[in-house]
């Protein structure tokens, strides 16, 4: 029952995303912003936030109708095992493209507050080290 709950909980952390990035194109100003690229990376940009939307929404609707199945078949585990390792990647390219110092030194702010970009990117990285947990958490789980 833990292990279905977990998973409950990646289902709710899955659209805590969605709604973050459909808030991207506000809260970076992708008007102006993207306006500088040329048409094919501007739309390709566009096309991959639109796609992790629908990833985002896929994997939390199985996460919300799929729980049991999700822990107790070997496909299911494989899903959960593939979500953990997609946010260990996450969580790894934050620090490879953002870092943590150098996060200060870039030309966006990654938020209108004084916080900054530094905190930022490791309250991120940890965000998504915390999915990487909340999906393999039911893997271990279900193994006992």
């Amino acid at each position: 029952m833990a292990a279905e709950i977990l998973v409950y909980i990646g289902g709710a952390y899955q659209v805590t995303w969605i709604i973050s990035h459909l808030m991207f194109p506000r809260i970076f100003d992708w008007k102006n912003t993207l306006a500088s690229l040329d048409d094919f990376n501007r739309y390709l940009m566009l096309i991959l936030s639109k796609l992790l939307l629908v990833f985002y929404l896929g994997t939390a609707v199985f996460c919300f109708v799929y729980a049991d199945d999700l822990v107790d078949t070997d496909l299911g585990i494989a899903l959960l095992i593939f979500l953990a390792i997609y946010w260990l990647v996450r969580a790894l390219l934050q620090v490879q493209y953002f870092g943590f110092e150098r996060a200060n030194s870039m030309n966006v702010h990654m938020s209108s507050s004084d916080t900054s970009n530094k905190t930022i990117s490791i309250i991120l990285f940890f965000i998504f080290l915390m999915g990487t947990a909340l999906f393999l958490a039911p893997v271990l789980l279900s193994e006992l």
